[in-house]
């Protein structure tokens, strides 16, 4: 599933609207929200646009292009919270805030792949204990 089908689920379920409601906001059927959400389908550039205004978060952030709901510029602690929550960890605890604060986006990449291969390894070694019938 993609960044954009994860989030625009996410996001209407957070503000409380029904697909048939969002439906309606942006001149849709509910079954195209549906293909929206499961990653069937990908909206064009006016429907993004009027997703996110209906549900009050920027294109990029919908878009996945930012992990900032309310607009374009993103700090680097909301990008590593939103890192955070995409990979399920979201209560870490970090002790020291000033440091994650400094973060760049270099840093901020290298950590989403850092990220990405400590979660790919544990699916693996968890497929691998699967697959072991002893």
């Amino acid at each position: 599933m993609s960044k954009f089908s994860n989030r625009l689920k996410n996001i209407r379920l957070k503000r409380n609207i029904s697909r048939k409601a969002l439906a309606q906001k942006v001149d849709l059927s509910y079954s195209t929200i549906a293909k929206y959400e499961n990653g069937e389908r990908e909206p064009d550039i006016s429907t993004l646009n009027k997703l996110a205004l209906s549900l009050e978060v920027s294109v990029d952030y919908l878009a996945g292009k930012s992990n900032n709901e309310n607009s374009n510029e993103s700090t680097p602690i909301s990008e590593v919270n939103c890192l955070l929550k995409e990979f399920g960890i979201e209560y870490s605890g970090f002790h020291d805030i000033d440091r994650w604060k400094a973060l760049g986006p270099e840093e901020l990449k290298e950590l989403e792949n850092y990220f990405k291969y400590i979660t790919d390894m544990a699916m693996r070694k968890k497929e691998e204990n699967d697959d072991d019938p002893t």
